[in-house]
């Protein structure tokens, strides 16, 4: 049987070139090792009601939990923009979210490192990064920076799709 389906040892597979393909597809023979099989071979490699229902199932489940990503990242799409939209300082003499003043007495300012704002110790994540000296961000870059390591994924774009369709955000 592996002889049909993948040829003799002394038969070497060759990928089929453009005018041979062109043909193919006229033709609809298509070019895969299974182009040659018998109908009889193929019915042989169908699959059972209970291994399509397994499939299903799975697919199913797993149609579920993008669900259940979509909406935590819609959550915390969300988050992130109540952040934005909740800031009451300017950045520089006031912390970026909170709006404490900075001077001698009151708690020092922080740089973040994205947006450059001077946020409180209160308002500042400290980071890990590849210097020796602690680098800060503000909650806002934080979630900025966890919201876009979605984007690799594009649940972030299927969620913002959906959210103009049911118009979110004005046009």
């Amino acid at each position: 049987m592996t002889d049909a389906m993948f040829g003799s040892e002394n038969e070497h597979w060759v990928c089929p070139n453009d005018r041979q393909l062109a043909l193919r597809a006229k033709l609809h023979t298509g070019w895969s090792i299974h182009t040659f099989q018998s109908e009889r071979q193929r019915k042989a490699q169908t699959l059972e009601k209970r291994e399509l229902d397994l499939i299903m199932s799975v697919i199913h489940r797993a149609e579920q939990l993008e669900i259940i990503e979509q909406h935590r990242i819609g959550r915390l799409v969300e988050r992130l923009e109540n952040m934005r939209r909740s800031a009451v300082g300017n950045g520089l003499s006031q912390c970026l979210l909170c709006g404490e003043v900075f001077g001698l007495l009151s708690s020092p300012s922080i740089l973040c490192l994205d947006c450059c704002m001077k946020v409180c110790t209160k308002c500042g994540i400290e980071t890990a990064g590849s210097q020796k000296r602690a680098q800060w961000l503000c909650k806002i870059c934080s979630e900025r920076r966890e919201v876009c390591g979605f984007t690799f994924f594009d649940i972030l774009i299927k969620w913002f799709l959906t959210l103009q369709a049911s118009s979110y955000f004005p046009e």
